[in-house]
């Protein structure tokens, strides 16, 4: 069997629950419902069909990978068989998408997304590239079982992700200068898929985790989660309009982002790319660098390592204060998103053991970084930032 070189993260997604109609009078799928079942259900036969006849690909070698509600699969396919469909076989793979239903009701979100990585490609950020199926068309939209999902083929980035590989303050503070090189090339995406989407993933639809509260069973965590959910409504939501917007990538984890060796034999690693755009969106930057700042300290287990990502991320982008200000309730905020959304998937799926591999880590940095004051935490960070900007100039 092949090497999984890596993880395709997905996490549950849903629109919020504005009413029926969206921007310019498009529909908007169904918002989530505690309880609902979204996740494609395929066989590695249903899947083997599909790209024969989508793609003209008899699959060589195969696996799937971890995910949270869609079904990704990593391929190799045989060259030697002559593909009538494709006009380049890449020799590194190709990664097989199958959309959940919540997120297939919406077509032009996948257009959105290939748009996204168009504009990357052209600014030299590497990142996964679409395939034309039969049609001419970078997706399909297939009736599998007794649902409908959209389905695409995307060329596999070969790479290692971050999650696992050595870490040295220097790829913390790469990680939060990367994510800004991204956010200043999606300020030219204007794509109607990606300005209407709304997402239960959204840190703006933060609000809406108190429908899934019911699985929080530790009174002393779900007391942080109302602590955390209050203060984000007085904090930022009472004064979003203060905070500059723009096109972000969503979910920079260090499943999604793809590092490589310095050199051949090298055992320290440089950030080469990101995969994954299923969370990219219109929403606040503010947004953007908690996000990042999350899960890079949930990867080290060290509040610190949030002064390396914004050592890094404000280099490209000035930090205003008040963003500043609000970062300790965002992060925690994407924090409990994680972990309860993590929680609320276990019970519709309890074979993906996967959505669970955080919520040790997860909580215990929750408690640590709700138990720090604003100023404090603050103060920690631009000490920590200063620090290695020091060093590393010298």
């Amino acid at each position: 069997m092949m090497e999984m070189k890596t993880i395709q993260k997905k996490r549950p997604s849903a629109t919020s629950a504005e009413g029926p109609e969206g921007e310019n009078g498009h529909d908007k799928p169904e918002t989530l419902k505690p309880g609902s079942k979204i996740r494609p259900n395929v066989t590695e036969e249903d899947v083997r069909k599909l790209l024969e006849r989508l793609y003209g690909i008899i699959v060589l070698e195969m696996c799937e990978l971890d995910s949270y509600d869609d079904k990704n699969f990593l391929l190799q396919a045989d060259r030697t068989v002559k593909n009538p469909i494709l006009k380049t076989v890449s020799a590194n793979g190709y990664v097989l998408k199958i959309a959940n239903t919540l997120d297939s009701q919406d077509e032009g979100f996948f257009e959105g997304q290939r748009e996204v990585m168009e504009q990357l490609h052209g600014r030299g950020i590497h990142c996964p590239r679409p395939a034309q199926n039969i049609y001419g068309r970078y997706h399909s939209v297939e009736s599998l079982g007794d649902s409908r999902h959209v389905v695409r083929l995307l060329e596999f980035l070969p790479g290692k992700v971050f999650h696992g590989v050595p870490h040295p303050d220097r790829l913390f503070y790469q990680a939060g200068l990367f994510i800004a090189k991204i956010d200043a090339v999606l300020k030219q995406i204007n794509h109607e898929g990606i300005m209407r989407r709304q997402s239960i993933w959204m840190l703006d639809n933060f609000l809406q985790l108190k429908d899934f509260l019911y699985v929080i069973k530790d009174e002393q965590h779900k007391d942080i989660i109302e602590q955390v959910l209050e203060a984000f409504e007085k904090r930022i939501i009472a004064s979003k309009d203060q905070f500059e917007r723009g096109v972000i990538y969503g979910d920079f984890n260090e499943h999604n982002i793809i590092v490589n060796r310095k050199e051949e034999n090298s055992k320290e690693y440089d950030i080469a790319g990101i995969i994954d755009f299923g969370d990219v969106c219109h929403s606040l930057y503010v947004f953007e660098l908690a996000i990042a700042m999350t899960y890079m300290m949930l990867e080290s287990a060290d509040l610190d390592t949030g002064g390396l990502v914004l050592a890094g991320y404000g280099m490209l982008r000035l930090i205003p204060q008040h963003e500043k200000e609000v970062l300790r309730v965002a992060i925690a905020a994407r924090l409990c998103q994680s972990l309860v959304l993590g929680l609320y998937t276990s019970t519709v799926d309890e074979s993906n053991q996967y959505i669970l591999s955080s919520q040790t880590r997860g909580w215990s940095l929750l408690e640590a970084l709700w138990a720090e004051k604003d100023k404090d935490i603050l103060e920690r960070w631009d000490r920590v930032s200063e620090q290695y900007l020091t060093r590393s100039t010298k």
